[in-house]
């Protein structure tokens, strides 16, 4: 592997880092996500972020990932992608709040945003990291099919999209069709086909992290910055869950991006894999090849189908307990 060589903090040993490329469409669980990612980089150097509209519209997925670098002392510059998906009208969420981090406030972050395009950014990291980068995409895909569609070589430079979106059974937004995959299905539809090694970790697996209350008690125990944001955030999700009845709070997002640090916490199986772009019902659904009826097709992506949910809570607090072991004594 040819990313970068770092000595840890906590301990004198060299690891390699996994060069990766972050896509949001920043609302509740993309920041707890976010907020994972840079309590990680012993793990992963992190040579690009995105913001793509989705949850909301892009003056706020942006605006909250640059807020939320800032808060917390990171100086990575911020990318604005695409403001619409390829081909529809943008359709938002309404379970994040107007500005998509609900009534979690943060101060104005003062650093300009990155000066590329999306496109120039994810290319740019993807030749830099030399056929390693791994793309975490949690939102819309509008972004990446951007970049595919301006360099089609892009697909032989990119290791591994990991995205949270699709469904093995079922949907958020129709019975067959999840939210990300909703919102663009035509930018979906053309990852899965692009060639690129996939892991699909769907909303029918995310669905189970559901936030115990053992895990927001254990992070308002702790000082520290980043424990301190996620447990406002989780706060929101919490009460937001209680008000509409039927949204539990999950970390969707989060459990993707554990899937890039922490793979064993998830079982995936390889299927062909295609992307419904019309029909009122199905548009947006990810349709798994189950039974080999397209014989000649070999597996696009390998989809979660369980998850550990208890391991995955022990290594989702315990970044923030190891943060908190680092602060200075009194």
């Amino acid at each position: 592997m040819s990313s970068a060589v770092i000595i840890c903090e906590r301990g004198m040993f060299a690891v390699e880092r996994i060069p990766i490329h972050l896509d949001f469409d920043t609302g509740i669980d993309d920041a707890l996500a976010l907020i994972c990612a840079l309590l990680c980089q012993d793990q992963i150097d992190i040579l690009s972020i995105s913001a793509v509209a989705g949850n909301v519209p892009l003056e706020h997925t942006a605006r909250n990932t640059q807020n939320i670098l800032a808060a917390l002392g990171e100086r990575i510059p911020v990318v604005r992608g695409a403001e619409k998906p390829l081909a529809r009208p943008l359709h938002c969420a309404v379970s994040h709040g107007k500005t998509g981090l609900g009534d979690v406030k943060l101060p104005q972050a003062q650093q300009a945003y990155a000066e590329s395009t999306v496109e120039d950014a994810i290319y740019v990291s993807a030749c830099k990291a030399e056929g390693e980068l791994i793309y975490l995409g949690v939102g819309p895909q509008t972004n990446l099919a951007l970049a595919l569609k301006k360099y089609p070589q892009l697909n032989r430079k990119v290791k591994r999209v990991v995205l949270m979106g699709g469904a093995l059974v079922g949907g958020n937004m129709t019975q067959a069709s999840e939210f990300n995959a909703y919102v663009d299905p035509e930018a979906l539809q053309l990852v899965f086909r692009s060639g690129i090694p996939i892991t699909m970790v769907g909303l029918d697996v995310t669905l189970q992290t559901k936030l115990p209350q053992w895990v927001a008690e254990a992070l308002q125990e702790l000082s520290n910055p980043y424990a301190k944001l996620a447990a406002q955030i989780i706060d929101f999700a919490l009460r937001r869950s209680r008000e509409y009845g039927f949204d539990a709070a999950n970390v969707h997002d989060a459990l993707a991006f554990c899937a890039v640090v922490f793979p064993q916490v998830l079982e995936t199986h390889p299927y062909y894999v295609e992307v419904e772009t019309q029909g009122e019902l199905t548009r947006g659904m990810t349709v798994a090849d189950f039974r080999g009826v397209c014989s000649e097709k070999a597996p696009n992506a390998d989809c979660a189908v369980k998850v550990d949910i208890d391991n995955f809570w022990n290594w989702f607090v315990s970044l923030f307990r190891r943060e908190e072991a680092r602060l200075p004594k009194a």
